[in-house]
């Protein structure tokens, strides 16, 4: 079962970056925005949790049910303004192809079959570049706004063709960062001494900007009514709120077929272990971001890692008897569709020279750990 949310937050969000962090101990709370995926889901499956409880202890209540809990899964995620849906800009729009190698990571080598649409192109279409209020810089993957694009410019993109530049949004259009001072409560005291005061910048969306959840449920569960309608949740931290609204007119179904080409819908971490699915025969990417996650078992932070972020471009090869499964096809209610490929992340592994070479490996989320979302190009 498969729903859609339409995800606003009522006034402002903070969503920390994953270095550790404890209040009045440092002066600096980091912001990490674009968010990632893990407090959202973490909001819907507290949700479910809670009324699945209907008031009796959550403790003894979850061992239960964290079959279902650990069931929620995620199958979309992106900005959502003025009703419809934005995604992160593809990378190969504005930057040249790379490929990841070798230690070192990155080096410059396009192929003849990953020509970018992208800084060539763009100096011909003035109109386009003049949406950017930056510089481009060829090569060197260096982005100024816009950061995301409409799914019509999206579809454009995906048939081969350069978007107009009406459909890239730069992010001033979508929110506004504002600071703000925390203070760090001293245990068993109502009161505060100035060592403990902290700084933060929160995001503010702007009106009509929110955030766009496609979520599947098991099948054989029970959910409660209210998922059916509007709801709130808590979101991020310094408890902030947000409300969930369903969205009847996107729909989501299991879908399959094979592809070449995909870009990242959400950040993509970079380990190594699995068996690799597909290879990465090129990719384009803006930039690494950091991540982490929790771990139930041991009650404590997972180590931080890499992770490609929303929007870089992957190139792929198939590997024999390699048929990933967890594909959708996402319908949004005027003809227009798009499919998804879920929880693949990069694999690093040495190959016959004792390089590092990029696979896609296939992974089940644990509790407290995200899915990994790709758009399908081609």
């Amino acid at each position: 079962m498969i729903r859609f949310y339409r995800v606003t937050p009522v006034s402002v969000v903070f969503f920390r970056d994953p270095r550790p962090f404890t209040a009045g101990e440092q002066a600096l709370a980091r912001l990490q925005f674009p968010p990632r995926l893990t407090p959202f889901l973490g909001a819907l499956r507290t949700k479910y949790l809670e009324k699945k409880a209907e008031g009796k202890p959550i403790p003894q209540l979850f061992p239960d049910i964290e079959g279902e809990i650990k069931g929620i899964s995620a199958i979309w995620f992106s900005m959502f303004k003025d009703n419809a849906p934005i995604l992160p800009l593809p990378c190969d729009i504005f930057v040249e192809w790379k490929s990841l190698f070798g230690e070192r990571f990155v080096y410059e080598k396009p192929t003849d079959d990953d020509k970018p649409l992208s800084v060539p192109v763009l100096k011909q279409q003035s109109k386009v570049k003049s949406s950017f209020s930056g510089d481009l810089e060829n090569g060197k993957g260096k982005l100024s706004p816009p950061q995301y694009i409409t799914l019509k410019g999206f579809l454009q993109y995906k048939s081969g063709s350069l978007p107009e530049s009406s459909d890239l949004l730069p992010t001033n259009s979508l929110w506004e960062f504002e600071n703000r001072v925390g203070i760090g409560l001293k245990p068993g005291a109502k009161t505060v001494e100035r060592s403990k005061f902290y700084r933060m910048t929160v995001t503010r969306p702007l009106p009509g900007v929110g955030f766009l959840v496609g979520a599947e449920f098991p099948d054989n569960a029970d959910i409660p009514e209210i998922f059916d309608g509007t709801f709130t949740t808590r979101l991020g931290g310094e408890g902030h709120i947000a409300v969930w609204e369903k969205i009847d007119w996107i729909k989501g179904t299991q879908s399959s077929g094979k592809f070449r080409k995909i870009v990242s819908l959400s950040h993509i971490p970079i380990k190594r272990g699995g068996k690799p699915r597909l290879d990465v025969t090129n990719w384009c990417i803006n930039k690494l971001d950091i991540i982490s996650g929790w771990d139930y078992k041991e009650r404590r932070p997972k180590p931080l890692v890499k992770a490609l972020c929303p929007g870089a471009v992957l190139s792929i090869k198939w590997l024999n008897g390699s048929i990933p499964s967890k594909v959708y096809k996402i319908s949004f209610g005027n003809h227009d569709s798009i499919l998804i490929i879920k929880d693949l992340f990069v694999s690093m592994e040495k190959d016959s020279m004792k390089k590092d070479r990029p696979h896609l490996a296939e992974f089940e989320p644990e509790l407290g750990e995200p899915n990994t979302l790709f758009v399908i190009k081609n």
